[in-house]
């Protein structure tokens, strides 16, 4: 599983009697792992910089925002910069 998030994976090692609130997310994770044969977490930044911007934006609210039918400002340049990558590559 690639994840940006070191402290998930911190928590993932220590997921044992976690009381935190992302407690649920690790038994997802768990219960996803389980169907596979082996199981490691990847920390990469680079590979999902668009969901490292969310993620950081997201910690500096104080409300709660909803970006389901247009894409939020701020991630507009990270987006457009992905997608000259992608076209790229193909």
């Amino acid at each position: 599983m690639e994840t940006d998030c070191l402290e998930v994976v911190n928590l993932w090692i220590s997921r044992h009697n976690n009381r935190s609130v992302v407690a649920p997310l690790l038994v997802e994770i768990g219960e996803r792992a389980a169907n596979f044969t082996s199981f490691v977490f990847n920390i990469n930044r680079s590979a999902n910089v668009p969901a490292h911007i969310c993620a950081k934006h997201a910690c500096s609210l104080m409300v709660t925002e909803s970006w389901t039918d247009v894409r939020p400002p701020f991630l507009l340049t990270s987006l457009m910069a992905n997608d000259v990558r992608v076209s790229l590559v193909e």
